[in-house]
């Protein structure tokens, strides 16, 4: 236990000396700034376009983080051979990966915290705007979506390339989010008789998360009725698909050769 938390803490702090936490944060604080230019620019709207581009810059660069930094994790160790070093000293591969997943985690919560209290003092300070509850638990459904895109990161970059994996994981991620779309557009090819194809799309909606269902932006934008949301199942999935992604990943670094 202790191996692990050395290697998150670690993997946080060269995270956040890496330019790209920075560079995603500066990025957001500009992008949060012209929500308030938007805002004074339509009357008795601010509210709603403070908070919509709020929640959407916190989810963009949160995945932006976890896509970017994520990848290089393991191959930065095999590029620069440190994961020699780590593995003789009595680390297990297995102890790596979660290490490695740990601190990445670490990094892009605290990335997406700092950017909901940013947010939520927006919302305070704005005229007409005001920070909501539905805002804080949007940001808090935010953290366990990020939970499975950082999975799905250390998952692709335990295997490939940085550039193969950071794509693979925005495709994850766009797919995560039109898997209602990807059933129905199944159920559709079925009926005109494209039966091959509609199963294998049907396989994807099965194999890749629902990441939509974290994703509660609209309601809290125009003060929708959030109480389907308000349960531990999505937690809960997020944490459990996250444990499987991590199982695969530990296996594949396993029977990894270094040589």
């Amino acid at each position: 236990m202790n191996e692990i938390l050395t290697i998150a803490l670690n993997t946080q702090k060269e995270a956040i000396r890496n330019k790209v936490f920075y560079i995603i944060l500066l990025f957001v604080l500009l992008l949060l700034a012209s929500s308030i230019l938007l805002a004074t620019l339509a009357l008795g709207e601010e509210d709603r376009i403070v908070k919509h581009l709020g929640l959407s810059a916190i989810n963009v660069f949160g995945l932006l983080l976890a896509a970017f930094v994520g990848v290089n994790l393991v191959h930065e160790e095999l590029e620069k051979r440190t994961i020699y070093t780590i593995i003789a000293t009595g680390v297990s591969r297995t102890q790596f990966i979660l290490g490695k997943f740990l601190g990445l985690l670490l990094t892009v919560m605290t990335n997406v915290v700092v950017m909901g209290i940013i947010l939520c003092i927006l919302l305070v300070i704005m005229p007409n705007c005001r920070p909501t509850p539905s805002v804080i638990y949007a940001i808090f459904l935010f953290l366990f979506e990020m939970m499975v895109i950082t999975a799905i990161a250390v998952l692709f970059s335990s295997f490939s390339t940085p550039v193969l994996s950071a794509a693979l994981t925005l495709i994850c991620y766009v797919i995560g989010h039109l898997s209602e779309d990807l059933l129905e557009f199944a159920k559709r090819l079925t009926e005109q008789g494209s039966v091959i194809m509609a199963k294998v799309l049907t396989a994807v909606y099965y194999i890749l998360p629902n990441l939509e269902i974290y994703n509660i932006k609209n309601q809290v934008v125009y003060q929708e009725n959030i109480s389907a949301f308000l349960t531990w199942k999505y937690p809960a999935l997020a944490i459990l698909y996250s444990g499987i992604l991590l199982l695969i990943t530990a296996f594949s670094f396993s029977r990894r050769d270094f040589k």
